[in-house]
């Protein structure tokens, strides 16, 4: 995956939780968590924007791979308002991932994925 490639997804996937937040009332705790998570990957694809990345290095693949297996577990719960407790969990490992790429560009601490 190249660092383009990545800042689409994670742009689509902020789309989705945009929709996704539009089913929930302003107070109730699960809107909230996902303007959180909304926030977060905001913040995060501005960074990588920002500050750009070596894409060719093992820990940027490997951080992608992963991205690619949480992302497509997000696609399969986010249409089922009955799997927010899934598609919440996926978010926030999705967003750690994305954490762990962001200290890998130049202005960060070295970082790992799992």
């Amino acid at each position: 995956m190249t660092q383009l490639e990545l800042i689409r997804m994670i742009g689509e996937l902020i789309t989705m939780v945009d929709v996704l937040r539009a089913n929930f009332g302003r107070e109730d705790p699960d809107r909230k968590r996902l303007d959180n998570l909304r926030d977060e990957l905001d913040t995060f694809q501005r960074k990588l924007v920002r500050n750009g990345i070596n894409e060719t290095t093992v820990e940027f693949q490997a951080c992608t791979e992963s991205l690619k297996k949480i992302n497509a577990d997000v696609k399969k719960t986010t249409d089922d308002i009955k799997q927010t407790a899934a598609t919440l969990e996926n978010l926030v490992k999705f967003v750690k991932v994305i954490q762990e790429i962001v200290n890998l560009t130049p202005s960060s601490v070295q970082g790992r994925c799992h």
